[in-house]
């Protein structure tokens, strides 16, 4: 009777956790280091205002592709920008300062999809090319240091994420005033989302000369410039759906991402880490994110054409 080879079990075992480990590691690296996940949502938020918004399929299918190129184009534009002060502090999340996303090759995607994003804007409504280069205007402005504070960075975040609403409304040729308060949602709430980004990259940002808002505030401080800024952005999320464009089932989604929003907020206030800080930055992308693109689509007024 032979006895088995349990260091042979545990070999084996080893092995296939080193290519699950393996599988994650990559899977992380096209989802959160080269921001598959981020163009995604972006894709998403601008499909989903634009078919909100009464939008044809043809528009909804142009603004969507418009959301990805822009979102390509601004987040390796800021991967270049920043890559050196990145390898510097160890924040290697950064692909171009990892390595594992060639110069050359960052600044040929960057490049296609920025001319990119001009072209379809043209064919979508040409007035498209304000948002648009506000966009990448806002980004070279921090990556010279025109933009350089913490409330500048955090007011240029939000700035940014207001361009797809806008693109969406210029899509569907929709100036309302709901549109526009749906744009402010967005700037206050990713105004608030900047201070639990910055609260969890604290650890690298402290060995650069950047200052950012828990550099400047401290975590408890930047944990309730987020609670204020969700507040007012929360405001204008329930006041879109009493301008009428959206029917009830929009302020049900929202009422909900309020509820969850709040918690999440409140809890960073109570424990202003930067793990913490990862969990409702992550959070706030994910599952409230998702319930602002729900409310959007359920909430159309007409069936689309």
């Amino acid at each position: 009777m032979s006895i088995p080879d349990k260091s042979l079990e545990t070999s084996t075992e080893t092995k296939e956790e080193t290519i699950v480990e393996k599988k994650d590691s990559i899977m992380k690296q096209i989802m959160v280091d080269w921001r598959v996940g981020r163009f995604i949502m972006f894709i998403m938020i601008t499909g989903s205002v634009t078919y909100g918004l009464e939008g044809y399929w043809t528009e909804i299918i142009f603004a969507s592709s418009l959301g990805l190129t822009l979102a390509i184009g601004g987040f390796y534009l800021d991967y270049l920008a920043d890559y050196k002060n990145d390898k510097l502090s160890g924040k290697l999340s950064n692909p171009i300062a990892r390595g594992t996303f060639p110069i050359p090759l960052a600044i040929i995607v960057t490049s296609l999809a920025i001319i990119g994003s001009y072209v379809m804007g043209w064919f979508l409504n040409p007035w498209t090319w304000i948002p648009i280069s506000s966009l990448f205007l806002v980004i070279i402005g921090l990556a010279i240091g025109i933009l350089d504070t913490p409330f500048l960075r955090a007011l240029s975040l939000g700035l940014l994420q207001g361009v797809y609403v806008l693109i969406g409304g210029l899509a569907t040729l929709r100036y309302d005033m709901g549109v526009w308060f749906l744009a402010v949602f967005l700037v206050f709430a990713m105004m608030g989302g900047r201070a639990a980004g910055d609260t969890r990259d604290l650890p690298h940002d402290e060995k650069l000369d950047t200052m950012t808002l828990p550099k400047k505030y401290g975590p408890r401080g930047a944990s309730i410039f987020m609670l204020i800024n969700q507040l007012f952005a929360y405001g204008f999320a329930i006041a879109v759906y009493f301008t009428g464009i959206l029917k009830i089932a929009y302020l049900y989604c929202i009422m909900a991402l309020v509820v969850i929003g709040l918690v999440l907020s409140i809890f960073f206030v109570v424990k202003p880490t930067p793990k913490v800080a990862n969990i409702v930055n992550m959070m706030s992308f994910g599952m409230l994110g998702m319930l602002f693109i729900i409310g959007l689509i359920l909430g159309r007024l007409t069936p689309i054409n």
